[in-house]
């Protein structure tokens, strides 16, 4: 009997996939970050990138000891921002799948340097992650909302843009994803982050011309939400609704204040004024999850901490009447990944 017992323990742990009985390797356990040689200049950025078969539907993580880091939908990629100060930083990456249910974390280490060169001292916050090292929150892989469009300087002068400002999201899965409850922020002078809720939730008793979805904050598969100001529909001539949206485009909006973005200037981007926007998961001020971003903008824990690097062109400086445009809907939020649209072009885009 004890002779049997052993055979079947020996069964059970050499068949394939029935029992993990030692450490197995898997092809997700050969998941490497690129480039191997992770060095660069205080203040420098560097792209970052999994190198491997990861599994699908994954939900991909990325963290940094010091710096920041951000990705974007799927999560295969990522930028890499040094902190400003020389040091030994810890990337940490989790990737986690249902299909079949897998936690695999990965970590590496980046050196940065001074400017001249000289690498950090070897003192034990070097070689150990600090408890007091900021851990940015970044872009999950799920779920497949991005900032598509930025229309930030609409015709008009500065008291009229207020009223015809919007940002468009796309939705590039084939599930429908619902952003109720989500917030828009900026870095605006003043004002809250913009809570969304459908147009008719703030605006029960303002319709809107065209066959558009006005009561839900759901976007479909390979769909397109708008989220207009709050004051859209009180636009003074010639500045009164310039827009024609396609049909079933969802209209979102602000739940509380009286613009998009901060009450001062809203999201205007001509000039010096550019904001960065950051669309997130949270509260009022606390940032727990980023879902997309615009101007790739340093992150952080609290909405008070968003920040423009200032080390790329991004908020792009466009033209009156013209938007941002992200080119691929799966691409990270960088400089070659925006285009200016003269116009706009809201619900609509030349996506796959």
């Amino acid at each position: 009997m004890k002779y049997n017992y052993k055979l079947i323990l020996f069964v059970i742990c050499v068949l394939p996939g029935i029992v993990a009985c030692s450490d197995v390797a898997t092809p997700t356990n050969d998941v490497t970050v690129l480039p191997k040689d992770c060095r660069l200049s205080v203040n420098e950025q560097l792209p970052l990138a999994l190198n491997g078969l990861v599994p699908p539907n994954a939900v991909i993580r990325w963290e940094a000891s010091a710096g920041s880091i951000v990705s974007a939908p799927p999560g295969l990629n990522a930028l890499f921002v040094a902190p400003a100060q020389p040091a030994i930083v810890t990337i940490s990456i989790s990737i986690s799948s249902g299909t079949p249910s897998l936690q695999i974390p990965i970590e590496r280490q980046c050196i940065v340097t001074t400017k001249d060169g000289t690498l950090p001292q070897p003192t034990p916050e070097n070689t150990l992650p600090s408890q007091d090292a900021q851990v940015i929150p970044v872009v999950n892989a799920q779920p497949t909302v991005i900032i598509s469009e930025v229309m930030a300087n609409p015709c008009g002068g500065i008291d009229v843009k207020k009223w015809n400002e919007y940002v468009e999201l796309y939705n590039y899965s084939n599930q429908p994803v619902d952003v109720g409850g989500w917030w828009l922020a900026d870095i605006g002078e003043s004002g809250p982050s913009d809570q969304l809720v459908s147009w008719s939730q703030r605006n029960p008793t303002t319709s809107l011309s065209g066959n558009l979805i006005l009561n839900s904050t759901i976007i479909p598969a390979k769909g397109f939400a708008l989220i207009l100001s709050p004051s859209y529909a009180e636009g003074l001539y010639p500045y009164t609704m310039p827009y024609h949206f396609l049909d079933n485009t969802v209209i979102l909006t602000a739940a509380e204040s009286h613009s998009l973005g901060d009450d001062l200037s809203s999201l205007v981007g001509d000039g010096p004024g550019r904001d960065i926007l950051a669309l997130y998961k949270g509260g009022p001020s606390v940032i727990q999850e980023i879902v997309s971003t615009y101007g790739t903008p340093k992150l952080g824990h609290y909405v008070s901490d968003l920040r423009d690097d200032y080390l790329d062109s991004l908020p792009l400086d466009v033209h009156e009447c013209s938007s941002a445009e992200r080119i691929t809907p799966t691409e990270a939020d960088r400089a070659d990944n925006w285009r200016e649209i003269a116009n706009g072009s809201p619900g609509e885009a030349p996506y796959p």
